[in-house]
Protein backbone atom coordinates (compact mmCIF):
# COMPACT_ATOMS: atom_id res chain seq x y z
CA UNK A 1 0.00 0.00 0.00
CA UNK A 2 1.32 3.50 -0.98
CA UNK A 3 1.28 6.14 2.07
CA UNK A 4 1.34 10.16 0.28
CA UNK A 5 1.15 12.93 2.86
CA UNK A 6 0.72 15.17 0.20
CA UNK A 7 -1.55 18.69 1.42
CA UNK A 8 -4.72 17.77 0.36
CA UNK A 9 -4.22 14.78 2.64
CA UNK A 10 -3.11 17.05 5.16
CA UNK A 11 -6.08 19.34 4.88
CA UNK A 12 -8.65 16.50 5.00
CA UNK A 13 -6.99 15.68 8.11
CA UNK A 14 -7.27 18.56 9.67
CA UNK A 15 -10.87 19.20 8.55
CA UNK A 16 -11.49 15.63 10.30
CA UNK A 17 -9.75 16.72 13.59
CA UNK A 18 -11.63 20.36 13.75
CA UNK A 19 -15.04 18.69 13.19
CA UNK A 20 -14.74 15.81 15.38
CA UNK A 21 -16.58 14.05 11.82
CA UNK A 22 -14.89 11.54 9.86
CA UNK A 23 -14.53 13.31 6.35
CA UNK A 24 -16.68 11.71 3.45
CA UNK A 25 -15.38 8.69 1.41
CA UNK A 26 -13.25 9.84 -1.45
CA UNK A 27 -15.21 8.24 -4.52
CA UNK A 28 -13.10 5.85 -6.52
CA UNK A 29 -13.02 6.36 -9.88
CA UNK A 30 -13.18 3.99 -13.06
CA UNK A 31 -13.18 5.97 -16.52
CA UNK A 32 -13.73 3.24 -19.25
CA UNK A 33 -12.84 4.74 -22.89
CA UNK A 34 -14.08 3.31 -25.93
CA UNK A 35 -12.05 4.05 -29.52
CA UNK A 36 -14.06 5.56 -32.18
CA UNK A 37 -17.65 5.06 -30.53
CA UNK A 38 -20.22 6.82 -31.59
CA UNK A 39 -22.89 8.78 -29.88
CA UNK A 40 -25.57 6.79 -31.77
CA UNK A 41 -25.16 3.12 -30.74
CA UNK A 42 -26.81 2.42 -27.63
CA UNK A 43 -30.29 2.18 -26.15
CA UNK A 44 -30.18 5.28 -24.66
CA UNK A 45 -28.92 7.20 -26.97
CA UNK A 46 -31.05 5.88 -29.89
CA UNK A 47 -29.46 2.62 -30.96
CA UNK A 48 -30.57 0.15 -32.91
CA UNK A 49 -33.67 -1.83 -30.93
CA UNK A 50 -31.39 -5.07 -31.45
CA UNK A 51 -28.32 -3.90 -30.26
CA UNK A 52 -28.43 -5.23 -25.82
CA UNK A 53 -25.71 -3.57 -23.85
CA UNK A 54 -27.24 -3.95 -20.29
CA UNK A 55 -23.84 -2.88 -18.66
CA UNK A 56 -23.41 0.17 -20.71
CA UNK A 57 -27.21 1.26 -20.59
CA UNK A 58 -27.12 0.42 -16.81
CA UNK A 59 -24.44 3.70 -16.11
CA UNK A 60 -26.57 5.63 -18.27
CA UNK A 61 -30.03 4.55 -16.66
CA UNK A 62 -28.70 4.44 -13.01
CA UNK A 63 -26.79 7.96 -13.60
CA UNK A 64 -26.46 10.76 -16.36
CA UNK A 65 -26.62 10.74 -20.02
CA UNK A 66 -25.11 13.57 -21.57
CA UNK A 67 -27.23 14.62 -24.92
CA UNK A 68 -24.75 17.27 -26.41
CA UNK A 69 -20.99 16.08 -25.53
CA UNK A 70 -18.26 16.04 -27.92
CA UNK A 71 -14.24 15.83 -28.65
CA UNK A 72 -12.78 18.97 -29.47
CA UNK A 73 -10.22 17.09 -32.10
CA UNK A 74 -11.38 13.90 -33.60
CA UNK A 75 -8.51 11.63 -33.73
CA UNK A 76 -7.04 9.00 -30.63
CA UNK A 77 -3.99 10.07 -28.91
CA UNK A 78 -4.90 13.92 -29.51
CA UNK A 79 -8.74 13.54 -27.83
CA UNK A 80 -6.80 11.00 -24.92
CA UNK A 81 -4.34 13.70 -24.55
CA UNK A 82 -7.28 16.57 -24.18
CA UNK A 83 -8.90 14.08 -21.34
CA UNK A 84 -5.72 13.38 -19.20
CA UNK A 85 -4.49 16.96 -19.76
CA UNK A 86 -7.92 19.11 -19.28
CA UNK A 87 -5.93 21.24 -22.42
CA UNK A 88 -6.91 21.62 -26.47
CA UNK A 89 -4.20 19.65 -28.68
CA UNK A 90 -3.05 23.16 -29.54
CA UNK A 91 -1.92 23.89 -25.88
CA UNK A 92 -1.31 20.25 -24.98
CA UNK A 93 1.16 19.35 -27.68
CA UNK A 94 -0.49 16.38 -28.94
CA UNK A 95 -1.50 17.71 -32.22
CA UNK A 96 -1.39 14.04 -34.93
CA UNK A 97 -1.47 10.07 -33.68
CA UNK A 98 2.10 10.05 -33.02
CA UNK A 99 2.71 12.87 -31.20
CA UNK A 100 2.42 12.70 -26.92
CA UNK A 101 1.41 15.56 -25.08
CA UNK A 102 4.37 17.67 -23.02
CA UNK A 103 5.52 15.47 -20.39
CA UNK A 104 5.86 18.45 -18.43
CA UNK A 105 1.78 18.73 -18.20
CA UNK A 106 0.27 17.49 -15.16
CA UNK A 107 -2.54 15.02 -15.78
CA UNK A 108 -5.33 13.89 -14.41
CA UNK A 109 -3.29 10.38 -13.00
CA UNK A 110 -0.18 13.03 -11.74
CA UNK A 111 -2.65 15.10 -10.07
CA UNK A 112 -4.53 12.11 -8.43
CA UNK A 113 -1.77 10.40 -7.57
CA UNK A 114 -0.06 13.48 -5.38
CA UNK A 115 -3.39 13.43 -3.69
CA UNK A 116 -3.60 9.79 -2.56
CA UNK A 117 -5.44 7.90 -5.04
CA UNK A 118 -4.25 4.33 -6.38
CA UNK A 119 -3.83 4.48 -9.87
CA UNK A 120 -3.88 2.21 -12.87
CA UNK A 121 -4.04 2.58 -15.99
CA UNK A 122 -5.25 -0.41 -19.01
CA UNK A 123 -5.06 -0.70 -22.43
CA UNK A 124 -4.93 2.25 -25.08
CA UNK A 125 -3.06 5.51 -24.12
CA UNK A 126 -2.20 6.73 -27.30
CA UNK A 127 1.26 6.77 -28.71
CA UNK A 128 3.06 6.64 -24.96
CA UNK A 129 4.42 2.80 -25.19
CA UNK A 130 6.27 3.30 -21.94
CA UNK A 131 4.72 4.16 -18.16
CA UNK A 132 3.89 7.46 -17.69
CA UNK A 133 4.07 9.28 -14.31
CA UNK A 134 1.68 9.31 -12.26
CA UNK A 135 0.19 5.61 -12.62
CA UNK A 136 1.69 3.18 -10.20
CA UNK A 137 0.12 0.23 -12.28
CA UNK A 138 0.81 0.58 -15.91
CA UNK A 139 0.03 -1.75 -18.32
CA UNK A 140 -0.68 0.52 -22.16
CA UNK A 141 -0.50 -0.98 -25.29
CA UNK A 142 3.30 -0.41 -27.34
CA UNK A 143 3.66 2.34 -29.79
CA UNK A 144 3.48 0.05 -32.86
CA UNK A 145 0.56 -1.92 -31.62
CA UNK A 146 -2.38 -0.23 -31.93
CA UNK A 147 -4.17 -1.94 -34.87
CA UNK A 148 -3.07 -5.56 -33.05
CA UNK A 149 -6.19 -7.44 -32.06
CA UNK A 150 -4.52 -11.06 -31.65
CA UNK A 151 -1.77 -11.61 -29.26
CA UNK A 152 -0.62 -7.84 -29.13
CA UNK A 153 2.24 -6.47 -27.28
CA UNK A 154 1.58 -4.62 -24.02
CA UNK A 155 3.95 -2.22 -21.68
CA UNK A 156 3.43 -4.00 -18.34
CA UNK A 157 5.45 -1.71 -15.70
CA UNK A 158 8.26 -1.04 -17.83
CA UNK A 159 8.79 -4.67 -19.77
CA UNK A 160 7.78 -5.52 -23.01
CA UNK A 161 5.14 -8.36 -23.19
CA UNK A 162 3.47 -10.21 -26.70
CA UNK A 163 0.39 -11.95 -24.73
CA UNK A 164 -1.64 -13.81 -26.18
CA UNK A 165 -5.43 -13.79 -27.23
CA UNK A 166 -7.83 -10.86 -27.93
CA UNK A 167 -6.51 -7.57 -27.09
CA UNK A 168 -10.79 -6.62 -25.78
CA UNK A 169 -9.86 -10.32 -23.33
CA UNK A 170 -7.21 -9.11 -22.08
CA UNK A 171 -7.96 -5.81 -21.19
CA UNK A 172 -11.24 -7.54 -19.51
CA UNK A 173 -9.18 -9.63 -17.19
CA UNK A 174 -6.69 -7.38 -16.31
CA UNK A 175 -9.08 -5.18 -15.27
CA UNK A 176 -10.84 -7.34 -12.97
CA UNK A 177 -7.85 -8.33 -11.02
CA UNK A 178 -6.81 -4.93 -10.54
CA UNK A 179 -10.22 -3.73 -9.64
CA UNK A 180 -10.26 -6.72 -7.42
CA UNK A 181 -6.97 -5.93 -5.69
CA UNK A 182 -6.22 -2.36 -5.81
CA UNK A 183 -6.54 0.03 -2.56
CA UNK A 184 -9.27 2.40 -2.42
CA UNK A 185 -9.39 5.52 -3.56
CA UNK A 186 -8.44 4.31 -6.70
CA UNK A 187 -8.41 5.91 -10.30
CA UNK A 188 -8.67 3.34 -12.96
CA UNK A 189 -8.26 4.10 -16.17
CA UNK A 190 -9.11 1.49 -19.22
CA UNK A 191 -8.51 2.37 -22.75
CA UNK A 192 -10.05 0.08 -25.28
CA UNK A 193 -8.95 -0.75 -28.68
CA UNK A 194 -12.32 -1.89 -29.55
CA UNK A 195 -14.41 -1.50 -31.65
CA UNK A 196 -11.33 0.45 -33.82
CA UNK A 197 -11.09 -0.85 -37.76
CA UNK A 198 -10.27 -3.66 -38.79
CA UNK A 199 -12.49 -4.86 -35.72
CA UNK A 200 -11.81 -8.24 -34.69
CA UNK A 201 -14.52 -9.83 -31.94
CA UNK A 202 -14.33 -12.11 -29.55
CA UNK A 203 -15.71 -15.63 -30.25
CA UNK A 204 -18.35 -15.26 -28.62
CA UNK A 205 -19.72 -12.23 -29.89
CA UNK A 206 -18.88 -13.66 -33.58
CA UNK A 207 -21.81 -13.18 -36.01
CA UNK A 208 -24.26 -12.51 -33.54
CA UNK A 209 -25.44 -9.59 -36.24
CA UNK A 210 -25.75 -11.54 -39.44
CA UNK A 211 -28.92 -11.26 -39.65
CA UNK A 212 -29.99 -7.99 -38.35
CA UNK A 213 -30.10 -4.43 -40.18
CA UNK A 214 -27.26 -2.33 -39.63
CA UNK A 215 -27.94 1.24 -39.49
CA UNK A 216 -26.97 2.71 -42.87
CA UNK A 217 -27.74 6.22 -42.65
CA UNK A 218 -29.90 7.68 -44.48
CA UNK A 219 -27.35 9.86 -46.38
CA UNK A 220 -25.30 7.68 -47.67
CA UNK A 221 -24.27 9.57 -51.11
CA UNK A 222 -21.69 11.96 -51.60
CA UNK A 223 -22.29 15.48 -51.26
CA UNK A 224 -22.57 17.07 -55.22
CA UNK A 225 -21.72 20.94 -54.44
CA UNK A 226 -20.10 23.17 -52.08
CA UNK A 227 -17.86 20.45 -50.26
CA UNK A 228 -14.21 21.05 -49.64
CA UNK A 229 -12.35 19.67 -52.72
CA UNK A 230 -10.42 17.01 -50.38
CA UNK A 231 -13.50 14.59 -49.16
CA UNK A 232 -13.58 12.67 -51.74
CA UNK A 233 -9.57 12.63 -52.83
CA UNK A 234 -7.55 9.70 -52.91
CA UNK A 235 -10.15 7.62 -51.34
CA UNK A 236 -11.65 4.33 -52.45
CA UNK A 237 -15.46 4.22 -53.81
CA UNK A 238 -17.35 3.43 -50.47
CA UNK A 239 -19.89 0.85 -50.90
CA UNK A 240 -23.06 0.30 -49.04
CA UNK A 241 -21.63 -3.65 -48.43
CA UNK A 242 -18.60 -2.56 -46.81
CA UNK A 243 -20.31 -0.28 -44.18
CA UNK A 244 -22.59 -3.25 -43.89
CA UNK A 245 -19.31 -5.22 -42.84
CA UNK A 246 -17.55 -2.53 -40.74
CA UNK A 247 -21.15 -1.73 -38.68
CA UNK A 248 -21.32 -5.54 -37.42
CA UNK A 249 -18.25 -5.77 -36.83
CA UNK A 250 -18.27 -2.97 -34.65
CA UNK A 251 -21.56 -3.90 -32.89
CA UNK A 252 -19.79 -7.22 -31.97
CA UNK A 253 -16.80 -5.51 -30.26
CA UNK A 254 -19.24 -3.26 -28.55
CA UNK A 255 -20.64 -6.31 -27.29
CA UNK A 256 -17.45 -7.12 -25.87
CA UNK A 257 -16.88 -4.22 -24.19
CA UNK A 258 -20.36 -4.72 -22.19
CA UNK A 259 -19.20 -7.87 -20.91
CA UNK A 260 -16.11 -6.18 -19.54
CA UNK A 261 -18.47 -3.54 -17.47
CA UNK A 262 -20.85 -6.43 -16.34
CA UNK A 263 -17.42 -7.69 -14.51
CA UNK A 264 -16.62 -4.29 -12.85
CA UNK A 265 -19.76 -3.81 -11.96
CA UNK A 266 -19.53 -7.53 -10.29
CA UNK A 267 -16.53 -6.69 -8.49
CA UNK A 268 -17.70 -3.21 -6.95
CA UNK A 269 -20.40 -4.90 -6.25
CA UNK A 270 -18.82 -7.95 -4.07
CA UNK A 271 -15.96 -5.05 -2.42
CA UNK A 272 -19.01 -3.14 -1.63
CA UNK A 273 -17.73 -0.28 -3.16
CA UNK A 274 -20.42 0.25 -6.02
CA UNK A 275 -22.12 3.47 -4.92
CA UNK A 276 -18.99 5.27 -3.81
CA UNK A 277 -17.28 4.89 -7.41
CA UNK A 278 -17.68 7.33 -10.21
CA UNK A 279 -18.50 5.53 -13.29
CA UNK A 280 -17.65 7.05 -16.16
CA UNK A 281 -18.31 6.03 -20.12
CA UNK A 282 -17.13 7.47 -22.81
CA UNK A 283 -15.23 7.76 -26.35
CA UNK A 284 -12.19 9.17 -27.36
CA UNK A 285 -13.80 10.06 -31.06
CA UNK A 286 -16.88 9.21 -33.35
CA UNK A 287 -16.98 7.70 -36.45
CA UNK A 288 -18.38 8.25 -39.94
CA UNK A 289 -19.73 5.34 -41.39
CA UNK A 290 -21.23 6.54 -44.95
CA UNK A 291 -22.34 9.61 -43.81
CA UNK A 292 -22.52 11.32 -47.27
CA UNK A 293 -19.86 8.52 -48.59
CA UNK A 294 -17.40 9.48 -46.40
CA UNK A 295 -15.67 6.52 -43.68
CA UNK A 296 -13.49 7.30 -40.69
CA UNK A 297 -12.69 10.63 -38.33
CA UNK A 298 -11.28 14.02 -37.89
CA UNK A 299 -13.60 15.89 -40.22
CA UNK A 300 -15.87 17.95 -38.34
CA UNK A 301 -19.27 16.52 -39.12
CA UNK A 302 -21.68 15.40 -35.87
CA UNK A 303 -20.92 11.67 -36.65
CA UNK A 304 -17.47 12.48 -35.71
CA UNK A 305 -17.17 14.49 -32.89
CA UNK A 306 -20.88 13.65 -31.39
CA UNK A 307 -19.79 11.08 -28.18
CA UNK A 308 -21.37 8.85 -25.67
CA UNK A 309 -21.13 10.38 -22.26
CA UNK A 310 -22.69 8.13 -19.39
CA UNK A 311 -21.51 9.03 -15.38
CA UNK A 312 -23.00 6.81 -12.71
CA UNK A 313 -22.22 7.93 -9.68
CA UNK A 314 -25.29 8.41 -6.82
CA UNK A 315 -23.97 11.79 -4.76
CA UNK A 316 -24.18 13.51 -8.30
CA UNK A 317 -26.89 12.09 -10.07
CA UNK A 318 -30.40 10.82 -9.57
CA UNK A 319 -31.26 7.90 -11.90
CA UNK A 320 -32.35 8.24 -15.51
CA UNK A 321 -30.76 11.78 -15.74
CA UNK A 322 -30.87 13.24 -18.95
CA UNK A 323 -28.52 16.42 -19.66
CA UNK A 324 -29.58 17.93 -22.66
CA UNK A 325 -28.94 21.89 -23.35
CA UNK A 326 -25.11 22.22 -21.81
CA UNK A 327 -22.72 21.68 -24.22
CA UNK A 328 -20.26 18.82 -22.69
CA UNK A 329 -16.14 18.47 -24.01
CA UNK A 330 -13.62 15.81 -23.93
CA UNK A 331 -11.46 19.05 -22.22
CA UNK A 332 -13.93 18.31 -19.62
CA UNK A 333 -13.02 15.49 -17.86
CA UNK A 334 -10.01 16.50 -15.97
CA UNK A 335 -11.70 19.29 -14.23
CA UNK A 336 -14.78 17.31 -13.54
CA UNK A 337 -13.07 13.68 -12.15
CA UNK A 338 -10.55 16.33 -9.83
CA UNK A 339 -14.10 18.04 -8.58
CA UNK A 340 -15.33 14.35 -7.85
CA UNK A 341 -12.14 13.82 -5.81
CA UNK A 342 -12.27 16.52 -3.76
CA UNK A 343 -9.37 18.48 -5.24
CA UNK A 344 -9.03 22.16 -6.38
CA UNK A 345 -8.53 22.27 -10.21
CA UNK A 346 -7.43 25.90 -9.76
CA UNK A 347 -3.53 25.72 -9.79
CA UNK A 348 -3.56 23.80 -13.10
CA UNK A 349 -5.56 26.51 -15.51
CA UNK A 350 -7.68 23.97 -17.47
CA UNK A 351 -9.09 25.00 -20.63
CA UNK A 352 -12.34 22.51 -19.55
CA UNK A 353 -15.41 22.88 -17.63
CA UNK A 354 -17.06 20.73 -14.63
CA UNK A 355 -19.44 18.16 -16.43
CA UNK A 356 -21.49 18.13 -12.82
CA UNK A 357 -21.49 21.80 -12.85
CA UNK A 358 -22.46 22.33 -16.30
CA UNK A 359 -25.12 19.87 -15.69
CA UNK A 360 -26.83 21.57 -12.21
CA UNK A 361 -26.53 24.72 -13.95
CA UNK A 362 -23.70 26.10 -11.78
CA UNK A 363 -21.82 26.69 -15.31
CA UNK A 364 -22.80 26.80 -18.92
CA UNK A 365 -21.61 26.83 -22.41
CA UNK A 366 -23.17 27.39 -25.72
CA UNK A 367 -20.89 27.19 -28.24
CA UNK A 368 -17.18 25.02 -28.59
CA UNK A 369 -14.16 24.91 -30.51
CA UNK A 370 -13.25 22.01 -32.79
CA UNK A 371 -9.59 22.02 -33.91
CA UNK A 372 -7.37 19.57 -36.39
CA UNK A 373 -4.37 20.74 -36.71
CA UNK A 374 -2.42 19.51 -39.91
CA UNK A 375 1.77 20.76 -40.29
CA UNK A 376 3.25 18.22 -43.00
CA UNK A 377 1.61 16.36 -45.85
CA UNK A 378 3.21 13.26 -44.81
CA UNK A 379 0.37 11.60 -46.44
CA UNK A 380 -0.05 13.12 -50.01
CA UNK A 381 -4.10 13.62 -49.26
CA UNK A 382 -2.89 17.64 -49.00
CA UNK A 383 -6.21 17.42 -46.05
CA UNK A 384 -6.00 21.19 -44.17
CA UNK A 385 -6.41 22.49 -40.81
CA UNK A 386 -9.79 22.85 -39.49
CA UNK A 387 -11.02 24.92 -37.36
CA UNK A 388 -15.11 24.92 -36.44
CA UNK A 389 -17.57 26.63 -34.07
CA UNK A 390 -20.51 24.50 -32.98
CA UNK A 391 -23.41 26.31 -31.23
CA UNK A 392 -26.80 24.28 -30.26
CA UNK A 393 -27.99 25.29 -33.89
CA UNK A 394 -25.49 25.86 -35.86
CA UNK A 395 -22.19 25.02 -37.45
CA UNK A 396 -19.31 27.09 -39.01
CA UNK A 397 -16.28 25.18 -40.46
CA UNK A 398 -13.22 26.86 -41.68
CA UNK A 399 -10.45 25.03 -43.95
CA UNK A 400 -6.87 25.81 -43.99
CA UNK A 401 -7.42 25.84 -48.21
CA UNK A 402 -5.70 28.16 -50.72
CA UNK A 403 -9.14 29.52 -51.95
CA UNK A 404 -11.69 30.44 -49.49
CA UNK A 405 -13.39 26.99 -47.82
CA UNK A 406 -16.27 27.32 -45.89
CA UNK A 407 -19.45 25.21 -44.48
CA UNK A 408 -22.49 26.25 -42.87
CA UNK A 409 -24.88 24.36 -41.28
CA UNK A 410 -28.49 25.33 -39.91
CA UNK A 411 -28.66 22.40 -37.30
CA UNK A 412 -32.42 22.96 -36.25
CA UNK A 413 -33.81 22.72 -39.96
CA UNK A 414 -30.55 20.14 -41.10
CA UNK A 415 -29.34 17.77 -38.04
CA UNK A 416 -27.82 15.81 -40.98
CA UNK A 417 -25.44 18.52 -42.11
CA UNK A 418 -26.89 17.82 -46.01
CA UNK A 419 -27.01 21.28 -46.82
CA UNK A 420 -23.82 23.81 -46.85
CA UNK A 421 -25.91 27.36 -46.38
CA UNK A 422 -22.06 29.20 -46.78
CA UNK A 423 -23.66 31.00 -50.14
CA UNK A 424 -26.93 31.52 -48.87
CA UNK A 425 -27.18 35.29 -48.93
CA UNK A 426 -30.54 35.01 -46.00
CA UNK A 427 -27.87 33.57 -43.81
CA UNK A 428 -24.46 36.02 -44.55
CA UNK A 429 -24.78 38.51 -41.42
CA UNK A 430 -25.03 35.21 -38.89
CA UNK A 431 -22.28 33.53 -40.81
CA UNK A 432 -20.28 36.31 -40.31
CA UNK A 433 -21.21 36.35 -36.42
CA UNK A 434 -20.18 32.99 -36.45
CA UNK A 435 -16.57 33.59 -38.08
CA UNK A 436 -16.15 36.85 -36.02
CA UNK A 437 -16.68 33.98 -32.69
CA UNK A 438 -14.56 31.49 -34.01
CA UNK A 439 -11.86 34.39 -34.52
CA UNK A 440 -12.74 35.42 -31.02
CA UNK A 441 -12.53 31.57 -29.69
CA UNK A 442 -9.34 30.76 -30.80
CA UNK A 443 -7.84 33.91 -28.98
CA UNK A 444 -9.50 33.16 -25.92
CA UNK A 445 -8.27 29.73 -25.94
CA UNK A 446 -4.80 30.54 -27.15
CA UNK A 447 -5.49 28.18 -29.92
CA UNK A 448 -3.49 31.00 -32.68
CA UNK A 449 -0.71 28.35 -33.35
CA UNK A 450 1.23 30.10 -36.73
CA UNK A 451 2.96 26.51 -37.66
CA UNK A 452 -0.77 25.06 -39.23
CA UNK A 453 -1.67 27.84 -41.04
CA UNK A 454 0.08 27.14 -43.95
CA UNK A 455 -2.58 26.89 -47.11
CA UNK A 456 -3.28 23.69 -48.70
CA UNK A 457 -4.33 23.08 -52.51
CA UNK A 458 -7.78 22.49 -51.82
CA UNK A 459 -11.20 24.66 -52.34
CA UNK A 460 -14.91 24.88 -52.39
CA UNK A 461 -16.34 22.44 -54.93
CA UNK A 462 -19.65 24.44 -56.32
CA UNK A 463 -20.74 21.62 -59.13
CA UNK A 464 -19.01 18.28 -58.70
CA UNK A 465 -17.78 16.51 -62.13
CA UNK A 466 -20.24 13.53 -62.12
CA UNK A 467 -17.68 11.90 -63.91
CA UNK A 468 -15.13 11.83 -61.39
CA UNK A 469 -16.99 9.43 -59.04
CA UNK A 470 -17.17 5.35 -59.29
CA UNK A 471 -19.42 3.35 -57.75
CA UNK A 472 -18.97 0.25 -58.11
CA UNK A 473 -21.06 -1.51 -56.05
CA UNK A 474 -24.98 -0.79 -54.75
CA UNK A 475 -25.64 2.00 -57.02
CA UNK A 476 -27.48 5.06 -56.35
CA UNK A 477 -28.78 8.28 -58.21
CA UNK A 478 -26.31 11.19 -58.54
CA UNK A 479 -27.24 14.62 -59.15
CA UNK A 480 -25.16 17.68 -60.09
CA UNK A 481 -26.35 20.79 -59.93
CA UNK A 482 -24.87 23.31 -62.85
CA UNK A 483 -26.98 26.29 -62.10
CA UNK A 484 -26.46 27.09 -58.16
CA UNK A 485 -27.78 29.90 -57.41
CA UNK A 486 -30.35 29.70 -60.12
CA UNK A 487 -33.00 32.12 -61.02
CA UNK A 488 -35.48 30.71 -63.83
CA UNK A 489 -34.53 27.41 -64.44
CA UNK A 490 -33.37 24.65 -62.38
CA UNK A 491 -30.65 22.57 -64.60
CA UNK A 492 -29.32 19.41 -63.27
CA UNK A 493 -26.79 16.43 -64.71
CA UNK A 494 -28.20 12.78 -63.61
CA UNK A 495 -26.03 10.02 -63.85
CA UNK A 496 -27.97 6.36 -62.32
CA UNK A 497 -26.94 2.91 -63.47
CA UNK A 498 -30.19 1.27 -62.46
CA UNK A 499 -33.28 0.64 -64.40
CA UNK A 500 -36.32 1.93 -63.40
CA UNK A 501 -38.69 5.39 -62.95
CA UNK A 502 -36.50 8.17 -61.35
CA UNK A 503 -38.74 10.51 -58.99
CA UNK A 504 -37.60 14.06 -58.77
CA UNK A 505 -38.92 16.39 -55.47
CA UNK A 506 -38.42 20.28 -55.02
CA UNK A 507 -38.99 20.82 -51.22
CA UNK A 508 -38.98 24.29 -49.49
CA UNK A 509 -37.63 24.66 -45.98
CA UNK A 510 -40.30 23.92 -44.53
CA UNK A 511 -40.40 20.43 -45.76
CA UNK A 512 -43.39 21.03 -48.15
CA UNK A 513 -44.07 19.93 -51.61
CA UNK A 514 -43.03 22.60 -54.34
CA UNK A 515 -42.81 20.40 -57.14
CA UNK A 516 -42.62 16.87 -58.43
CA UNK A 517 -42.25 14.83 -61.45
CA UNK A 518 -40.98 11.22 -62.84
CA UNK A 519 -38.62 10.06 -65.61
CA UNK A 520 -38.21 6.79 -66.77
CA UNK A 521 -34.29 6.20 -67.33
CA UNK A 522 -34.73 4.77 -70.76
CA UNK A 523 -35.87 8.22 -71.96
CA UNK A 524 -32.92 10.25 -70.39
CA UNK A 525 -29.60 7.19 -70.60
CA UNK A 526 -27.48 7.10 -67.67
CA UNK A 527 -26.07 10.39 -67.64
CA UNK A 528 -28.31 13.56 -68.72
CA UNK A 529 -29.01 16.77 -68.05
CA UNK A 530 -32.28 17.92 -67.21
CA UNK A 531 -34.31 21.42 -66.92
CA UNK A 532 -36.69 21.96 -64.75
CA UNK A 533 -39.01 25.34 -64.53
CA UNK A 534 -38.87 26.93 -61.28
CA UNK A 535 -39.71 30.48 -62.54
CA UNK A 536 -43.00 30.74 -60.05
CA UNK A 537 -40.98 29.55 -57.03
CA UNK A 538 -39.89 32.66 -54.70
CA UNK A 539 -36.44 33.71 -53.76
CA UNK A 540 -34.84 31.08 -51.06
CA UNK A 541 -33.45 27.53 -50.07
CA UNK A 542 -35.37 24.33 -51.73
CA UNK A 543 -33.97 20.66 -51.57
CA UNK A 544 -34.03 18.96 -54.79
CA UNK A 545 -34.20 14.88 -54.17
CA UNK A 546 -34.07 12.40 -56.81
CA UNK A 547 -35.62 8.86 -55.59
CA UNK A 548 -34.95 5.54 -57.91
CA UNK A 549 -35.28 1.84 -56.60
CA UNK A 550 -35.81 3.33 -52.78
CA UNK A 551 -32.19 5.02 -53.01
CA UNK A 552 -32.01 8.75 -52.42
CA UNK A 553 -29.85 12.01 -53.06
CA UNK A 554 -30.58 15.01 -52.34
CA UNK A 555 -28.79 18.34 -52.88
CA UNK A 556 -29.69 21.53 -51.66
CA UNK A 557 -30.38 24.84 -54.24
CA UNK A 558 -30.58 28.26 -53.73
CA UNK A 559 -32.92 31.05 -56.14
CA UNK A 560 -31.84 34.51 -56.46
Amino acid sequence: MKIVFSAFVVLMISIEAASGQPAAPRPNIIMIIGDDMRYDSFEPTGGPSWFDSPSINRIAYEGASFENYYCVYSLCTPSRSTMMTGLYAHSNGSIDGDTPYFPWLPTIATILDSAGYHTGMIGKFGVYFVPQPGWDYWMGRTKFANGEYLDPKFNVNGIVKTIEGNVTQIITDTTYRLVSEIDTPFFVCIGHQAPHQPAIALPASEGIYASEEMPVPANFFPYNSFYPSFLYANVPPLTETVIVSDLEKYFECLKDIDRNIEDIFDVLSDRNLLDNTLLMFTSDNGFLFGEHALKGKELPYDPSIKLPMFIRYPAWFNANTLVKIPMGLTVDIAPTLLEAAGVNEEPYHFQGLSLHKLANGELTRDKMLYENIKYADTTGKFRPSIRSIRSNNYKYNLYFCEELTEEFFDLEADPAENFNLIKDLQHADLINQYRYELDSMRIALNGTLAADNVLKPCYLVINRQIESINYVEDPFPVLDILSNPFKETITARFSTSSKGPVEIFVYNQLGQLMFSDKIMTENIGNRSTLNFDASYLPAGIYCLTARQNGKLCNEFIVKE
